[in-house]
């Protein structure tokens, strides 16, 4: 075979070479290297699991942190999750889930628990003591935090003040879902329209007839006609419970009897009055007879409404002070005021049944004879009778005066509006101050009075019986109330003396834009 042939065959079927026809390699460096890796000597298994267990093997993280004490929850420990609106997702261990009324954990399984919201200048956790897994807590400011149940209402001061007992609370409705139909939980009261502790269970306004006819049992607090009900404020009875006929507040008929009220000698009324209003109260026409010369003082000073000496044109300071003032009981106001309905007090709603002004008149003239005398109903605290007083005397004075006529008697509403206004500022201005620190029994040394008063927050001051006053004046929302209003507003524009004189002339209020 030529030899040129023979090259070609070499070239074209025969082993590759490195550029060099004439040396022919068998293998490149990479596969050499790829052989020499393949033919060493694996790695002995027993040497790795050595070295592997030579290694340390790190901690698992916690799962969770406890809310209360910040201390992890392991995975396998069972603890207590909440999800709430405000704080979201918290867990507890189950002894740091822990009421901050009685400082005792709450067990969700058994116990009815609420959270609200507290304030607090810190937020601290930390165990009782070193033998029990149980931790005292204080919340932090605005926060939610849990209560038993029942400590809700202990820990709020949401107690009724008639059984002492809690009031009945309402758990919220939910929805097929799970959530609430509404938030928060309520609580199902009749409460005194001034004193803000003044509360009380619903089913103790049911009457004892109600209660009979359903066989012993009171209505439940779920009935919604008996859910915060407006208490008239001259009522001597809600339901079972009286009233204190001076201040209106409840009796606290199931507490103890030291607590309970006083019978002032109305059998037929069974009328009592609280230990507060009982401070200063007036039971004889010698009691008011002092109350009934501070009215005359201030008719002749701060008002000017009396003078010293009789006058033709008005009403002398003698005429007022010799008007008899008598202190009796109901019987006897309800006596003569059935024998007096045709004047301005026929069916009044308050003050009709506390005083009234008797008086004669000539049938053949316009001029009144004299007022004959004042009745006011005992049993009253002192400032409640002074402001009485006031009322009937400013009803006196209109009789006497001559420019206002017996024939020609002032509408309802702007008499007693005169009336109403001229108590409220004896209460105002016509009596002695009363100091901010009085409250309890005045007879107490200080040392008692000031245990006496932290014993019993719920007993109000003198000041504050007169702010009810007041208050009623104000809040009246009978003819009394409405015609003090337009006398008030008259009042404030133009003076005493001279609201008198255009109530002479128009028998009506001035207009609101009267100048």
């Amino acid at each position: 075979m030529p030899p040129s042939l023979l090259r070609r065959l070499k070239k074209k079927f025969g082993p590759k070479s490195n550029g060099n026809d004439d040396d022919i390699v068998s293998s490149s460096p990479s596969s050499s290297a790829a052989a020499a890796a393949q033919s060493a000597p694996l790695p002995s298994t027993e040497a790795s699991s050595t070295a592997a267990a030579a290694a340390p093997t790190p901690a698992p993280a916690p799962a969770y942190t406890c809310h209360t004490c910040s201390s992890p929850i392991s995975t396998s420990e069972i603890h207590i999750h909440t999800n709430r609106p405000l704080t979201g997702i918290r867990r507890y261990h189950k002894q740091c889930f822990v009421c901050l009324h009685c400082q005792a954990p709450i067990d969700p399984s058994t116990q009815p628990f609420i959270f609200e919201k507290v304030e607090s200048n810190a937020a601290t956790a930390r165990p009782v003591n070193n033998n029990s897994n149980t931790c005292e807590v204080s919340p932090a400011k605005n926060t939610e935090v849990p209560f038993h149940k029942e400590c809700y209402a202990d820990h709020f001061g949401w107690i009724c003040v008639v059984c002492e007992q809690p009031l009945p609370l309402t758990v919220p409705d939910f929805n097929p879902d799970g959530t609430k139909k509404e938030e928060g939980y309520k609580f199902e009261y009749l409460k005194h329209p001034f004193f803000e502790k003044e509360r009380m269970c619903p089913y103790h306004a049911v009457s004892r007839q109600e209660t009979t006819a359903n066989n012993g049992t009171a209505n439940t607090a779920d009935d919604p006609p008996q859910q915060q009900q407006p208490l008239p404020r001259n009522d001597d009875h809600i339901g079972q419970i009286r009233r204190c006929a001076g201040c209106h507040r409840f009796e606290p008929l199931f507490a103890a009897e030291t607590k309970h009220f006083i019978d002032v000698g109305d059998s037929d009324t069974g009328r009592c009055v609280c230990l507060a209003c009982c401070r200063t109260i007036v039971t004889t026409s010698q009691d008011a007879q002092a109350l009934w010369t501070k009215v005359v003082h201030f008719f002749e000073g701060p008002l000017g409404l009396i003078t010293e000496v009789d006058t033709a044109n008005g009403v002398s300071r003698k005429s007022m002070s010799d008007i008899p003032v008598l202190v009796v009981g109901s019987d006897a106001l309800n006596d003569n005021l059935k024998q007096h309905s045709t004047g301005v007090h026929y069916q009044s709603s308050q003050i009709m049944t506390r005083g009234l002004c008797l008086s004669e008149h000539c049938p053949t003239s316009d001029e009144a004879l004299g007022v004959t005398a004042i009745l006011c109903l005992s049993g009253l605290p002192a400032d409640l009778t002074a402001s009485i007083l006031a009322h009937e005397a400013m009803h006196a004075w209109l009789k006497l005066h001559p420019n206002f006529r017996y024939r020609e008697q002032l509408p309802l509403r702007v008499e007693e509006g005169l009336c109403q206004l001229v108590a409220f500022l004896f209460l105002n201005d016509g009596l002695d101050p009363v100091e901010e620190d009085e409250g309890m029994m005045g007879f107490y040394a200080e040392e008692e009075r000031q245990k006496q008063s932290l014993e019993n927050e719920s007993i109000p001051s003198d000041v504050k019986l007169r702010q009810y006053f007041k208050f009623c004046i104000e809040t009246d929302q009978s003819v009394y109330g409405e015609g003090f209003r337009l006398a008030a507003r008259a009042y404030a524009s133009m003076g005493m003396q001279e609201l008198l004189y255009y109530v002479a002339l128009n028998h009506d209020f001035p207009p609101d834009n009267f100048s």
